[in-house]
């Protein structure tokens, strides 16, 4: 599609190969839009996200599944609550603290508000429950602090969960486009997914040349990413016990 002329797209029955590959359809795309400017936001944005959010989320997963203190199932069962709440419920409550604090427009508006997963806790606690607790009780004997059985023991043999998680956590954030198209405002902080959804809203169908060029360059990222690490989705899905 991203290869086609704009007369090619009105041909009735459609066909689904160009007559002709239209290369410069890219080349327009670049014109028209600030796209690698927005593809940089959106890679900073997502891996950075990630990264915070899988440390948050194994640390939590730790200590759910590992130390034992008063309170612990009931806070366990009130934090995996959280997944059975929409995400349009909390979007608004979302928004004005996010104002208060005076990040709108702003990548700690876009990164900060997305750090927290109730569903990333509850997989990696899955997977730190299926290893032996012999490891924990171990290496406290040896006088290993629990930071130290953390990460030194744990996050070690927990690759395949952190990997599929991060893949999973990654395409999300790479693709969102409500959030971002809330909170920023100015034309530097853009994500590549408000740029190409701008790009429908300035053309509407007349150049959906364009549109189809620039989703082929913005699925690129993501699609590389799954390709790295889908040998880990498996393996941390069935390690994880979490059953489709």
């Amino acid at each position: 599609m991203s290869l086609k002329g704009l007369d090619e797209f009105y041909i009735f029955p459609p066909k689904l190969l160009p007559a002709v590959p239209q290369w410069s359809n890219f080349v327009e795309v670049f014109k028209q839009l600030s796209l690698l400017r927005y593809l940089g936001n959106s890679l900073f944005v997502s891996t950075t996200t990630t990264v915070l959010q899988l440390v948050l989320a194994s640390s939590a997963a730790f200590a759910f599944a590992v130390l034992t203190f008063r309170g612990k199932a009931f806070l366990f069962a009130l934090f995996i609550s959280s997944m059975m709440v929409p995400g349009s419920v909390v979007l608004i409550p979302l928004f004005m603290i996010t104002q208060k604090l005076g990040m709108i427009d702003s990548y700690l508006g876009l990164i900060l508000p997305m750090l927290f997963s109730g569903y990333g806790v509850f997989m990696i606690r899955q997977f730190f429950l299926g290893l032996p607790r012999d490891f924990y009780e171990a290496a406290r004997l040896d006088g290993c602090s629990n930071l130290g059985v953390f990460v030194r023991i744990y996050l070690p043999l927990s690759v395949p969960a952190l990997a599929t998680l991060g893949t999973l956590a990654f395409i999300s954030f790479y693709n969102s486009l409500l959030w971002p198209l809330i909170v920023i405002n100015s034309e530097e902080l853009k994500t590549i997914p408000i740029g190409i959804a701008g790009l429908v809203g300035q053309y509407g169908f007349i150049t959906p040349h364009l549109v189809m060029a620039g989703a082929a360059i913005m699925v690129v990222p993501a699609l590389l990413v799954f390709l790295f690490f889908q040998r880990f989705l498996i393996n941390g899905f069935v390690m994880s016990g979490v059953k489709g």
